[in-house]
């Protein structure tokens, strides 16, 4: 069974049940990219949160977490191609 996208908090919660895996990682990240956009927040704005200073990442990996977000961004844009190639 392939998950899908997360959209609740409870869904969220359970993935983060789950071993991690790249599939789980692509479905977070989808996941709040879809929230983020349902809140009417701009891409600035969620790269901002992601970047913002915490205990948990580092810095270059929060970095390169923001460059995931905004390729999710711009896959899941409305005007987004219906293939991506890479």
């Amino acid at each position: 069974m392939v998950p899908s996208i997360p959209h609740t908090p409870e869904e969220f919660q359970a993935l983060r049940l789950q071993p991690p895996s790249p599939d789980r990682i692509a479905l977070v990240i989808a996941g709040v990219v879809g929230l983020g956009r349902e809140a009417g927040q701009s891409l600035a704005e969620l790269q901002a949160q992601i970047l913002a200073e915490d205990g948990l990442l580092e810095p270059a990996t929060r970095s390169w977490l923001s460059q995931l977000i905004a390729q999710a961004w711009e896959l899941s844009s409305p005007e987004a191609p219906a293939s991506y190639s890479g």
